[in-house]
């Protein structure tokens, strides 16, 4: 019998073997985690897959590029500060490091931009996405005024939602700009994020539920996978025939 991940097979590998082989342990780890209300396993299974997909990165990419280790360094930074969130100031610099990491992606989004002239139909529906979003983060922050006593503290969220707000606007230029397979992951990493982070947060302040946590943690996992993914496609735009 010839093992699946032997040494030879081991290289022969492929970019979504490699994605396979360390989301299904560390996943199942975390969901029991998740559901024994274990936080630091929580944390830790978390913190090891950034370091896993790090790690694919460094091995798949030939040429790394700053804004990309920088968001997934960032990332592991903000996560890391997360284990001692019980103190404001660790929860602040969570915040910071993920304010810092939404900033080299915005970068690395902005650098694969074309600018293209687009039509007014295609304007009108971007700025009536813009609309609806703000929209949405802005009733979620008013949701959160009344769970954070801190000014400071609530100053930082904001600053952190209109960062990922940022980070949307530039991915869904990008994608009108490119339509290719690359900014379909950037725009799905960019919608997992904002949607585990409202999770995230309604579970945090004001509606303690498991499967808000579980739908959260999940949508976390799949952000970072096609972080990884838009981070090691290359450029190509669709064909039609690609949508079929």
């Amino acid at each position: 019998m010839i093992f699946l991940f032997s040494g030879g097979n081991l290289k022969k590998m492929s970019l979504f073997h490699w994605i396979l082989l360390l989301v299904f342990p560390i996943l199942g780890i975390n969901l029991y985690a998740t559901v024994g209300e274990i936080f630091w396993l929580k944390q830790a299974t978390q913190l090891l897959f950034i370091m896993g997909i790090l790690a694919i990165y460094l091995k798949q990419k030939k040429r790394p590029r700053i804004n990309e280790c920088c968001f997934i360094v960032f990332f592991f930074l903000a996560k890391f500060a997360e284990f001692f969130a019980i103190s404001g100031n660790y929860e602040l610099l969570s915040l910071f490091f993920y304010i810092l990491a939404f900033i080299a992606l915005s970068r690395e989004v902005i650098s694969q931009t074309k600018r293209e002239k687009a039509s007014k139909v295609m304007l009108l529906y971007s700025f009536l996405l813009f609309v609806i979003n703000a929209y949405l983060l802005f009733t979620h922050l008013l949701e959160l005024k009344s769970y954070i006593s801190s000014d400071f503290r609530f100053t930082a969220y904001i600053v952190y939602y209109l960062n990922l707000l940022i980070l949307g606007v530039i991915s869904l230029i990008y994608y009108l700009n490119s339509y290719s397979e690359k900014s379909i992951y950037c725009v799905t990493l960019v919608l997992a994020f904002v949607f585990a982070d409202v999770f995230k947060d309604a579970a945090h302040f004001y509606m303690q539920d498991l499967a808000i946590l579980i739908i959260g943690n999940l949508l976390w996992f799949i952000g970072l996978i096609f972080s990884l993914l838009f981070f090691l496609t290359p450029e190509r735009k669709l064909r039609l025939m690609d949508l079929i």
